[in-house]
């Protein structure tokens, strides 16, 4: 299979590395990451400046690596337009920290793989649920599963896999569970500084608002311990939940 890698933590990260070194034993691999840490941002893309492309030397046999002054949109665009021979699959990540519910529409390794599979691609989003994890094997052997699955049910247009995976060992992965988005919330007030010249900042709040250890979300079953597994992406079958006709004279 012919697999293009993405992130959004950068070419240099340590979660792609090991992503590289070990699809590449089985498949056809070729990389195009951001130059530079690039998490949070979502579906931008670069418009009005033109982007580079630069190869670089991976500890991997890869067939190709680029290091791309973008976005992971623009190396997904980039990579399935430009760079790699028309993939099979694309694979975003593997992320430092979770994508977890509502944080999804903010994380630039999901967004990479929606835009594969805007596409038409086979995609999937991988993270690891550590902000300095150290089980990428747990990770790499899951993502390996997920590309199983991935050959033998693929997703209709505009859809990808969103996983999350525990960060422990292979051993103690207590199951996988489908599920579907928390809601993830983030406390409102910026930190507030002054500089020398007595103007203020201010710095991004970080605290999360605690989600029910006990719904049925992809945030609660990770922290149980399971690999969390959520079909994601573009998807208006629910254009009928609100019923408009009273209000358009019933040509809602």
């Amino acid at each position: 299979m012919r697999i293009l890698l993405v992130n959004d933590d950068g070419v240099d990260a340590v979660g792609i590395r090991y992503l590289m070194r070990a699809l590449s034993a089985r498949h056809e691999v070729y990389v195009a990451a951001p130059d530079r840490q690039r998490s949070a941002v979502s579906k931008a893309m670069t418009l009005s400046s033109p982007l580079r492309a630069v190869p670089v030397a991976v500890d991997a046999p890869v067939k190709a690596a680029f290091a791309v002054d973008g976005m992971p949109v623009d190396c997904v665009r980039l990579g399935i337009g430009n760079l790699v021979p028309e993939p099979d699959l694309v694979i975003s990540g593997i992320n430092l920290g979770p994508n977890l519910g509502t944080d999804t529409l903010y994380s630039g390794t999901c967004a990479g793989a929606q835009e594969a599979a805007l596409y038409g691609l086979q995609a999937i989003a991988m993270s690891l649920d550590h902000r300095e994890p150290t089980h990428f094997e747990t990770a790499v052997a899951v993502t390996e599963r997920m590309v199983e699955i991935a050959e033998k049910h693929p997703l209709p247009l505009g859809m990808f896999w969103n996983v999350n995976v525990p960060d422990v060992p292979l051993g103690q992965i207590r199951g996988y569970r489908t599920a579907g988005l928390a809601h993830i919330r983030y406390n409102r007030e910026y930190v507030r500084r002054e500089d020398p010249l007595d103007r203020p900042y201010y710095w991004a709040p970080r605290g999360k608002l605690p989600c029910d250890p006990d719904e049925d979300t992809d945030y609660a079953w990770l922290k149980k311990g399971y690999v969390t597994v959520t079909p994601m992406g573009y998807d208006s079958a629910r254009i009928d939940a609100v019923d408009l006709s009273g209000e358009f004279g019933g040509e809602a």
